[in-house]
């Protein structure tokens, strides 16, 4: 009787180290001909950048070299699906500033989902894929030990501009922590190799869960 009771606790780690290693099912994908534009990566700090409640405020301001560099990681990791050909951002920045320059001083009362559904107007897109930084901390430490792990705050949206809705939303709101403190992340942790990682691989993890989560 004692020998069999004495199994359930390791009967119970199990159970949560499959549950934090089994992936979510991949969302619906995109219809076979629809076409995808991505806008460039950006803290949403005025009322028409917003496509949800919070703002970057709290976050420090992360510089054109690093939000280029987040840009870069979102298309390799797209350009992964052969199958999936996406616009890139170069045309959506230009639609952005001539949809502000039309918008004038009426910026402050315009909503955050109807300036980008006259972005992915102007794009010219099925669908518009809009990546945002919410919260960034920097890692404090090295890959083997930290004093302040890194913890980002992504939030992935998905408009559907033909038919004017948002068709997927995606918050990935990680920060990084022991195996001992968050068991149910195992699958994480063992997938990182026990590793300690800076902000930016975080958001890498994010994308990856996203993307997935929305059929990209």
């Amino acid at each position: 009787m004692t020998s069999r009771f004495s199994l359930i606790p390791y009967l119970c780690c199990m159970i949560l180290l499959l549950a934090g290693c089994a992936p979510k099912p991949a969302g619906t994908p995109l219809p076979s001909q629809a076409t995808l534009g991505v806008a460039g990566f950006h803290q949403p700090h005025q009322g028409w950048q917003m496509l949800s409640s919070t703002r970057a405020d709290k976050s420090v301001t992360l510089s054109p070299d690093l939000l280029e560099e987040l840009d870069g990681m979102l298309s390799e990791l797209l350009r992964a699906k052969e199958d999936r050909p996406f616009l890139g951002t170069e045309g959506t920045r230009q639609c952005q500033e001539l949809i502000l320059s039309k918008m004038g001083g009426e910026q402050a009362g315009v909503s955050g989902l109807r300036y980008w559904m006259d972005v992915g107007r102007c794009v010219q897109t099925d669908y518009l894929l809009i990546p945002q930084v919410l919260e960034w901390k920097e890692r404090e430490g090295g890959e083997w030990g930290v004093t302040e792990p890194g913890m980002v705050v992504l939030e992935l949206t998905l408009l559907d501009v033909q038919n004017q809705f948002v068709a997927g939303r995606f918050q990935y709101d990680e920060r990084q922590r022991s195996l001992s403190e968050d068991l149910l992340q195992a699958g994480r942790f063992f997938r990182r190799g026990g590793k300690w990682l800076p902000a930016k691989e975080l958001v890498r993890d994010g994308l990856r869960e996203g993307l997935r989560e929305m059929g990209l």
